[in-house]
């Protein structure tokens, strides 16, 4: 099994059951994991995980939407002590907005199922609050909340788009909630990438610079292009891209 994949698939379920007043189907988990032909004894785990965070387990989704009451969402979001003072005020503004029941809001997303066209306008209002519960979940990870709840307002803009495969109200929530999912970790992923880029480069260019500073010291002079592509039997141009990355701020070459 892939475990970077079956973290990842943690996370996800993690964040739908957040999404979901801490709630989730056994279908729901296994539908997730069913790529990973995870066993019964592993999901047994997952369940325990889960039921440790105090998440609300139902056998089947008719079940768990079944339980969900009408005024869970009109509750607002709950500030921590760990947040941050943007994400304090951002969470107090949504509080002060007027959102709709359960009852109005999955019936606003019937309509939207009937006139597509309404989508952009409708769904990124319904889901405000999701989109700060689920960067909630991806905090820590080298990007700022108030970066992962742009992201995610980006996620169901684009979501609200593609609604072409949908056909229920719990399709449409699904497909939603993923969306703002993938967003995030698009967005972690791509800050990882960039930070490893960054060291990769800052490596490269204290290399060049530590042998030019040995090799300046031992001729007593600057040492120039050609003696290092000679040294480090390399090729002029790796040199020369090395030095344009630095900003040309190795002092020890003659330039």
């Amino acid at each position: 099994m892939d475990e970077q994949q079956f973290r990842k698939t943690i996370i996800q379920v993690r964040a739908l059951a957040k999404s979901q007043h801490e709630s989730v189907s056994k279908e729901q988990v296994h539908a997730r994991f069913l790529p990973l032909n995870v066993s019964e004894d592993q999901f047994v785990l997952i369940y325990k995980y889960l039921t440790d965070e105090k998440v609300k387990l139902f056998e089947t989704e008719a079940e768990r939407l079944e339980a969900e009451t009408i005024d869970k969402r009109n509750k607002g979001i709950r500030t921590d002590a760990q947040d941050s003072e943007y994400l304090k005020m951002y969470i107090d503004e949504l509080n002060d907005m007027d959102m709709p029941a359960e009852e109005e809001r999955n019936s606003l997303i019937g309509e939207v199922l009937n006139s597509k066209d309404r989508a952009v306008e409708v769904l990124p209002v319904l889901y405000l609050r999701n989109v700060v519960d689920i960067a909630r979940l991806y905090t820590g990870q080298g990007v700022a909340v108030e970066d992962l709840i742009g992201e995610g307002n980006v996620g169901v803009l684009t979501a609200a788009g593609m609604l072409d495969l949908c056909e229920t109200v719990n399709e449409v929530d699904e497909f939603m909630i993923k969306t703002i999912m993938d967003s995030m970790e698009s967005l972690i992923m791509e800050k990882f990438t960039d930070s490893d880029f960054d060291l990769k480069v800052a490596e490269r260019v204290n290399d060049l610079n530590d042998k030019a500073k040995e090799m300046a010291e031992d001729l007593e002079r600057l040492v120039t292009v050609e003696e290092l592509v000679n040294e480090l039997e390399t090729d002029e141009e790796y040199i020369r891209e090395t030095i344009r990355l630095s900003g040309n701020s190795i002092e020890y070459i003659k330039q």
